[in-house]
């Protein structure tokens, strides 16, 4: 069998039977891809082998790739390799004794910095035209420009996947109780809560303003053509927020969650409370967030001052 013609199948029993997202899936085809162009065209599943995965690592160096790619791209096609053994189009693993180059240290994301936050929160609460309490007690001014503001203040105050944001039903936010359910990786269902009064009045007017333009779909937030927002268009949107609030850098969804994350740990919340409400399954992906600022280290060890606690003794 040609391995396009296996990797075809391989995608439809990714999307039949794995909750990923289809971000991860473009990733997994194209390390396939990656394979293919170096075995030649035509490449059959017969032409994979221990060597020629080697030869695969090889190249992906050669094309000065960093450490953390190759090992994405060969994790891709590892996964690849084992459907193919289980399906029995493969007589064994070729991965079993390849070693995978390990490389540097997991990346950290990066944070937002305090300042930038508050230089993007009044960015965006100008652009919807929402200053105060009074303004979120009438009809919405500026509703396209208020969907940036609640998208960013919700991944900011519950650290949500930009993923997890767009696909929020609107009904399955409760105002009273000051919580929403949505639906995060591998299908597991969480409760995340709205932090405080005008979080909660904000998304009120944004409900209420929803039911006067009448969108045809069930997500809470929706584009200019009452479409449902898709997570890229939520990205291009805090692209633009951040340059028209006059940061110097690029903002992304997962930046604000990590921020929010970190956040939270450097106030003294259990980190077992932030791995339920970032849904991770394993609390050992929380722990990526336990870093702590430079500003907050320096800010708990000035507050101890052991030192001088002993050389005040006599």
């Amino acid at each position: 069998m040609r391995i396009d013609d296996a990797r075809k199948q391989y995608v439809r029993w990714l999307l039949a039977t794995r909750d990923l997202s289809p971000h991860t899936v473009r990733a997994y085809v194209h390390d396939i891809a990656a394979l293919e162009r170096q075995l030649g065209e035509a490449a059959t599943l017969a032409q994979i082998d221990r060597e020629s995965l080697f030869r695969f690592l090889e190249d992906a160096r050669h094309e000065g790739l960093s450490p953390r790619t190759i090992r994405r791209r060969a994790s891709g096609v590892r996964g690849f390799c084992r459907w193919l053994v289980s399906n029995n189009l493969l007589g064994s693993d070729p991965w079993i004794g390849t070693p995978i180059p390990s490389g540097r240290a997991r990346a950290l994301p990066r944070t937002v910095a305090t300042h930038h936050l508050h230089q993007l929160f009044k960015h965006l609460r100008d652009s919807a035209a929402i200053h105060g309490r009074r303004d979120l007690l009438r009809p919405l001014e500026r509703p396209h420009e208020t969907t940036t503001l609640l998208g960013v203040a919700l991944i900011v105050a519950t650290g949500v996947r930009v993923n997890e944001l767009v696909s929020i039903e609107y009904q399955a936010i409760d105002l009273l109780e000051g919580s929403l359910r949505l639906t995060g990786k591998g299908r597991r269902e969480r409760q995340v809560f709205l932090a405080n009064a005008w979080l909660t009045d904000l998304t009120r007017a944004y409900l209420e303003t929803r039911v006067t333009l009448e969108p045809k779909h069930s997500r809470l937030l929706f584009d200019r053509r009452l479409g449902p927002l898709s997570p890229a268009a939520m990205r291009s949107r805090l692209v633009k927020a951040a340059e028209g609030a006059g940061i110097g850098c690029r903002v992304t969804p997962h930046m604000l969650r990590h921020t929010a994350a970190t956040q939270l740990i450097e106030a003294g919340v259990d980190i077992r409370y932030i791995q339920r409400l970032l849904g991770h399954a394993s609390l050992s992906t929380t722990e990526l967030y336990t870093h702590v600022s430079d500003r907050a280290l320096r800010r708990v060890v000035s507050d101890a001052d052991v030192l001088q606690h002993l050389v005040r003794r006599r």
